[in-house]
């Protein structure tokens, strides 16, 4: 006998990694092509400019483009392939790439643009991290740090009705789950 809600997986892609040029065109042709309705959105040039953005850094007449693509070939988006939780923990030097951003200013900035986004494309999951601590060093003395960060994002998630998906990365805080 089978349930009367039985279970449901939905399948979804970067799209981004099957295009070229990453054009939204290309992203959800090969979406449509192999079957899938839907994707995380990450980079993209929305209007064939050949310019790709990351999709937080999307302006809001580009968002909205981005939508009439979405209906037109029946595609959703199930999360925001965002990079929260891919800064420093700390502003020390490390020979690392990895940018720091004081928390206070990077929830104003990048984790309110990420939500608005996950918002305004209508998906309920934001994809992030656990934050970098520096470069070489034990990262057990950084997990309430990253914890208390993660937290706050988590809870900036669930005003906006978001749920935040750590994903595990190496070269993080809890890179051993």
């Amino acid at each position: 006998m089978t349930p009367p809600n039985p279970p449901r997986v939905l399948l979804s892609a970067f799209a981004d990694e099957a295009a070229n040029r990453k054009t939204a065109l290309e992203q959800l042709t090969a979406l449509a092509a192999i079957g899938l309705s839907h994707y995380s959105p990450r980079f993209i040039d929305v209007d064939g400019s050949g310019t790709v953005r990351h999709i937080v850094d999307l302006d809001a007449a580009q968002r909205e483009r981005l939508k009439a693509l979405h209906r037109e070939f029946g595609i959703r988006v199930t999360s925001i392939g965002s990079r929260l939780g891919k800064v420093k923990l700390r502003d020390e030097p490390d020979k690392s790439h990895n940018k720091f951003v004081p928390f206070a200013e990077y929830v104003k900035g990048e984790v309110a643009a990420t939500l608005r986004t996950a918002v305004d494309l209508e998906t309920k999951l934001v994809r992030g991290f656990s934050f970098y601590p520096p470069l070489g060093a034990d990262p057990a003395p950084f997990v309430g740090q990253a914890v208390e960060q993660i937290g706050t994002i988590v809870e900036a998630c669930a005003k906006e009705g978001l749920v935040y998906g750590l994903e595990i990365e190496p070269n993080l805080v809890g890179s051993t789950g």
